[in-house]
């Protein structure tokens, strides 16, 4: 349609979802007011037809999506939900914004589609849309050093440009269509077709139904508490927004229906919400239920930790006794997830019915990982889908860990999960890996009857549940897989180096990203250790343009992690082992931050670690200049704050941690001193390692405790990070009570390790093992070794492909799969360190500078310091108290 109403003054592209139009000899701005044309995928081409010729006679730039598939996958929410909605964008010239947006709005008027949240609306009966954001894909460095879209003002500011789920506007300019909203701030004045708004607080819906506080947002439609003016009932209300995930069974109204009909169907059932409203509140529709809980089972365990055995007990028995009892009504629920058991203060109760198949009658869909994957596949329900989905729910209740969600085998899903309980990985009682086991077969026949038992309020054995075997058959991990897992690793860093240099343009973070955390330095650095593999030459070699040019597209900073000194020590490293690398382009002055991650310490430790490379002595003379820049504060400057959100006992404090905190000064100052001698720099050090271990010895407490979040024992922010920095200063200083301190982190790690979800360098499994191998390292205990062994076989046991071949990072999941902070790369570096008696575990320590640890001129007098002592490893308690306490194994 559009080549056919085109004429030669315009040129056509085609990129992933959209089609571009171009005027030719019209240039594209940077930025401006563009406008936003919502549509449904059934009426799109008719909209199209009326539209394009407006366009091209326009002379304006726009795109649109390239088909009503494109648009139906846009309109779903799932990829992007700011996205929902925008079939068309026109990039109008500043003049003609108000102009072409009040005649788009007349042409359209009567038009429907989904309502765009990130936009204004130009008129209440078109759906035209407005808002200020960006023309072409322009990234910039942010104060911490991490790339986004963002907006130059004039007066140096600049605006996050990233569309939302509610509006936004820069501060500097004025909306053309007459609007208020406070500049750079979420839109007050909400959209008089969404009464609800972002939050929601103060409106009354229904007639009666007055809104307290929003407790979920989506694109679909938001969630809120609300209080029943008539009854002064507590209740929630649930919103579906029209035309929102159209599809050939309808919207999201669709799924608000469905949840009526079920609910109705469940009424008087423990454990259910009853019905209580539906109305429609113009396009959209709202439904209403007694608010039965303030939490929900996932947020219970991630901000106050597992259950433990008489609660899980209870909650398996009530679960198993309401599921049974909706399929008695002839409900299928097929969402069973931890987000839908809310816990409330008399019972758990199952909501969120909106899939539930009653009569023949279902809606497709499911969570993965949760649902089997025949659901996720469009097969017909089948009562064994409650209960494989109840028996993943019972085993993230015991373990923290949410199932392997990735597109895996029904047998594959079950093996993870039954490897994550049973000893000798997990440490879950017999009964309930029996349980577990027998609610995830296949064999629907011996899953009902587990759920019958349950639901009676006993556990399935041998003599009263579904077979003859009281435990089902759990495949062991392979015993030292670090080897195998390595050449899989590096497998899949070579297959996916290429797409990173070339993975869609400037639009890419990839292609512009050439930092050590999340770019093409850190995936070079660790590919230099493995330069006698086929292929690994050519990827350095690319690698090594790709982190060069990196600098010279985005205007970066100096810092290690973030900045341009970590990409100038790749390509110095890169050079040093005798690849072409070019220079990369000066950084401009680092943050005004003291920390490892893109501040003076890690500038610093960069210089150090330059040295080491070039040998130039201008490079220990930047690491000095770095330390006197700390050493010139008695408190370090930190772009973060002790204050995380979490409860008070989750044992996270981001001032503490090694990116952001204590821990990396401290580490980078003991190899400076180590390095040179420095009495002064010794001196600096040795203060701030008994403060990190003061620190430690009152977080281990609480990391090691029931309400503790997995990131507590991190890299970036928690314990790992200080093991790995205390572990060195004890090497330097040779102080017995920092290596006690040392111990104490790390066996906080490794009680840890079995519950973590996240797998990386920074906040997970990869950097928590490159601790306990710094441990074993410089303290020679064979039990840090151990523990850094089943480390890695827990990266097996969270793997979605098989033992021989497994994945760990599900495509999609995240913007850097192959990076040294969140990907391959970063798990590559544990997996050598760990295959590698002398190789450091943690990433870019202080600890791999040259140089001698201890002798002639390497020693301080530490008598003066008077800090209390770290308590001793033996006050430590293992994480969570739950049905499955670790024990290590």
């Amino acid at each position: 349609m559009a080549r056919g109403q085109g004429d030669a003054g315009h040129s056509l592209r085609v990129h992933g979802s959209w089609l571009t139009v171009a005027p030719d000899g019209v240039p594209l701005g940077e930025h401006g007011w563009k406008l936003h044309v919502s549509a449904r995928p059934s009426t799109f081409p008719a909209l199209a037809e009326a539209l394009l010729p407006v366009l091209l006679a326009e002379r304006c730039h726009f795109k649109l999506a390239r088909s009503d598939t494109a648009l139906t996958r846009i309109n779903g929410g799932r990829e992007s939900p700011a996205a929902v909605g925008k079939a068309v964008t026109v990039y109008p010239e500043r003049r003609r914004v108000r102009d072409l947006g009040l005649a788009l709005a007349r042409l359209l008027r009567g038009h429907e589609g989904p309502r765009v949240l990130s936009d204004r609306r130009v008129a209440d009966d078109a759906p035209v849309y407005y808002r200020y954001g960006p023309f072409t894909t322009r990234w910039s460095a942010g104060p911490r050093g991490d790339l986004g879209i963002r907006i130059p003002g004039p007066d140096g500011r600049s605006f996050d440009a990233v569309a939302t789920l509610e509006y936004r506007q820069p501060p500097w300019v004025t909306d053309p269509f007459g609007g208020d909203a406070e500049p750079d701030r979420p839109d007050a004045r909400g959209d008089p077709n969404d009464p609800a708004g972002p939050e929601g607080a103060g409106e009354t819906l229904g007639g009666r139904f007055r809104l307290l506080k929003g407790i979920y947002r989506a694109a679909h439609g938001n969630v809120f508490r609300a209080r029943d003016t008539r009854s002064g009932r507590r209740v929630i209300v649930k919103q579906a927004r029209a035309h929102v995930g159209e599809g050939r069974m309808g919207d999201a109204r669709t799924r608000l229906r469905n949840e009526r009909r079920a609910l109705t169907a469940c009424g008087g059932l423990d454990g259910v919400p009853e019905f209580l409203d539906h109305f429609a509140h113009g396009p959209d529709e709202f439904l209403v239920t007694p608010d039965v809980g303030a939490v929900n089972l996932l947020d219970h365990v991630r901000t106050r930790g597992t259950p433990p055995p008489e609660a899980f007990t209870r909650l398996a028995f009530e679960l198993a006794a309401t599921v049974a009892a909706l399929h008695r009504r002839g409900v299928l629920m097929r969402d069973i997830t931890p987000r839908n058991v809310v816990l409330g203060g008399r019972r758990a109760f199952l909501v969120d019915f909106g899939l539930a198949a009653l009569d023949g009658v279902h809606l497709p869909g499911g969570t993965p990982g949760f649902s089997p994957p025949a659901q996720l596949r469009g097969e017909p329900p089948t009562p064994g889908d409650d209960c494989f989905a109840l028996g993943m729910t019972l085993a993230f209740a015991v373990t923290g860990l949410t199932p392997v969600a990735a597109p895996v085998t029904r047998e594959l899903a079950r093996q993870r999960a039954l490897q994550t309980l049973a000893p000798p990985h997990g440490a879950a009682p017999g009964h309930v890996v029996g349980a577990v086991g027998a609610l995830l077969d296949a064999d629907e026949e011996r899953a009902t009857a587990a759920l019958a038992t349950l639901a009676a309020g006993r556990w399935p054995t041998g003599r009263n549940g579904p077979g003859p075997r009281p435990l089902p058959a759990v495949p062991p991990l392979p015993r030292e897989p670090a080897a195998a897992l390595a050449e899989r690793v590096l497998e899949l860093l070579l297959a996916g180096v290429e797409a990173h240099g070339d993975g869609g343009g400037a639009q890419d973070i990839g292609a512009v990203d050439g930092s050590v955390y999340s770019g093409s330095a850190g995936i070079g650095l660790e590919l230099l250790h493995h330069t006698d593999r086929p292929g690994v030459p050519e990827a350095l070699r690319a690698l090594a343009w790709h982190a060069s040019a990196a600098t010279r597209r985005v205007p970066l900073a100096e810092g290690l992690f973030a900045g341009t000194t970590g990409i100038a020590l790749f390509l110095a490293r890169a050079a040093a082992a005798g690849f072409e690398a070019p220079d990369a382009a000066p950084g401009a002055p680092g943050a005004p931050h003291d920390d490892i991650f893109g501040g003076a310490a890690g500038r610093g430790l960069g210089a150090l670690l330059l040295a080491d490379v070039t040998g130039d002595p201008a490079h220990l003379a930047a690491a000095r200049e770095a330390a006197d820049a700390l050493m010139a504060r008695d408190e370090p400057l930190l772009g973060v704050e002790r204050e995380t959100g979490f409860a008070p006992g989750a044992g996270l404090d981001p001032t503490f941690g090694h990116a952001h905190g204590l821990a990396g000064i401290v580490d980078f100052l003991t190899g400076l001193a180590a390095r040179t001698g420095d009495p002064e720099v010794g001196w600096a050090a040795a203060v701030r390692s008994w403060r990190l271990a003061r620190r430690t010895a009152d977080l281990a407490a609480l990391a090691a405790g029931p309400s503790a979040v997995p990131v507590a024992a991190s890299w970036c922010q928690g314990m790992a990070g200080a093991a790995s920095a205390l572990a060195h200063a004890h090497a330097v200083l040779d102080e017995p009570e920092l290596g006690r301190a040392a111990e104490l982190a790390g066996d906080v790690c490794a009680a840890w390790v079995p519950r973590m979800e996240n797998l990386s360098q920074c906040c997970g499994v990869a950097g928590v093992g490159g601790a306990l191998l710094d441990l074993a390292h410089l303290s020679g205990a064979e039990r840090y070794r151990a523990a850094a062994e089943r480390a890695a076989r827990h990266l097996v046991a969270r793997s979605f492909g098989p033992d021989h071949a497994p994945e760990l990072i599900a495509p999609g999941s995240q913007d850097a799969p192959l990076s040294f902070g969140m990907g391959y790369a970063g798990v590559l570096t544990f997996l050598r360190g760990l295959m590698s008696s002398g190789a450091p575990g943690a990433p870019l320590s202080a600890s791999a500078a040259r140089g001698p640890l201890r002798g002639p001129g390497h020693r301080w007098d530490l008598a003066p310091l008077t800090a209390p002592r770290p308590a001793p490893p033996a006050a430590r308690r293992p994480p969570g108290s739950s049905a499955a306490p670790s024990t290590g194994a």
